[in-house]
């Protein structure tokens, strides 16, 4: 049985484009047949350029919105929230400063995970907002820890 697929332009920044610029007809999206019927019209529609584009394919008889992404953008939601809490228990005043909370490691934390402020444009540290960690893993499971905490 064949179905439609449509093809998605995926940009620099990971977002993927919200109307398909080509939909193909095909068994499954996984043969070499289907990848070069997709190079095809991304030469025919874009030019050669094209073929550099990355792309996301996805069955057109299923939802189309990213149950990933949603998850994704729920937990980042949560995420900035628990370093909003921190950031305002610390007593920081940040106002008319462009911040962000990043985990980072650097010379500013000992060249051990943490979870900081930082200042956007030049990611310079203004304060850590967790204890350090050892690895990636325990600093996720902290936060996660965290985010457990606030949505009781």
């Amino acid at each position: 049985m064949n179905y439609n697929w449509n093809v998605y332009k995926v940009f620099n920044a990971g977002n993927r484009a919200k109307a398909p610029f080509a939909v193909i007809e095909s068994k499954d999206c996984e043969s070499e047949s289907f990848n070069a019927m997709v190079r095809k019209n991304l030469e025919e529609k874009f030019g050669a350029k094209a073929l550099q584009t990355k792309y996301k394919i996805m069955r057109a008889d299923l939802p189309q919105e990213d149950r990933a992404d949603e998850e994704e953008k729920k937990n980042l939601v949560l995420r900035n929230r628990v370093l909003s809490i921190k950031i305002n228990a610390l007593g920081l005043d940040l106002q008319n400063k462009r911040t962000t909370g990043a985990l980072v490691m650097s010379n500013d934390t000992n060249w051990k995970w943490q979870w900081c402020v930082l200042r956007m444009a030049s990611n310079q540290f203004i304060a850590a907002l967790s204890p350090e960690f050892d690895s990636v893993e325990l600093a996720q499971k902290w936060m996660n820890d965290e985010i457990e905490k606030i949505a009781k």
